[in-house]
């Protein structure tokens, strides 16, 4: 049986197109609900933090720390619900 899977994004920043992945919050396999911190991230102006788009376990960390991602990439992965 599929698991549902749901991909954690960049989100919109407004005036900024991309951001640099200062560090994960959680880790592959911890369990997360909708709207929990995941992944610290940092532009010229702010750093903020990228929440849980649904609740699983986080399955995936696609970008590593330091990495820079535009609006819209794919962060990493959370499977189940």
């Amino acid at each position: 049986m599929n698991q549902a899977s749901t991909q954690v994004v960049l989100p919109d920043l407004g005036e900024v197109d991309g951001a640099v992945v200062v560090g994960w919050l959680r880790c592959v396999g911890d369990a997360v609900q909708e709207g929990d911190d995941l992944v610290e991230v940092e532009t010229e102006k702010t750093t903020f933090v990228v929440s849980a788009p649904a609740s699983g376990r986080l399955a995936e960390i696609a970008v590593g720390e330091g990495k820079r991602v535009q609006v819209g990439d794919r962060l990493g992965n959370i499977t189940g619900g």
